[in-house]
């Protein structure tokens, strides 16, 4: 589609304008918004949760606790990341007419077509 990253800014720009660039911004906001949302606040909360189940040897484990509680708190994270992924990738990717380009069009669509399914299916 695209010889080099410069070829494919000006096949963007001629065929959209500047828009073309910002086509997907919204899901991509709240997504990782909800994404950082989860993986700091889980993780924090993971921390003390898992500190409190080792009692004393909390700082004997401590490194461990926090490994585990940085990828407890990242699962938490990707399913919040997840829909709006899934909506931004079909706002860029499907050809003209085939979906909509709007975050509000789009994301009754996907529910309407294949329910929760359709946005979890790259998890």
């Amino acid at each position: 589609m695209y010889t080099s990253l410069g070829d494919g800014f000006k096949k963007i720009h001629a065929a959209e304008g500047l828009k073309g660039f910002t086509l997907g911004w919204f899901p991509t906001l709240v997504g990782y918004g909800l994404q950082g949302f989860g993986k700091f606040g889980f993780y924090e909360m993971f921390k003390d949760v898992y500190k409190g189940i080792l009692g004393e040897k909390a700082a004997q484990y401590q490194t461990m606790g926090f490994l585990i509680s940085s990828a407890c708190a990242e699962v938490i994270a990707d399913v919040l990341l997840c829909p709006w992924e899934a909506l931004k990738v079909r706002m860029q990717t499907s050809d003209e007419g085939t979906f909509p380009k709007t975050a509000r069009e789009g994301w009754p669509k996907i529910m309407e077509a294949e329910g929760w399914a359709g946005f979890y299916r790259g998890l």
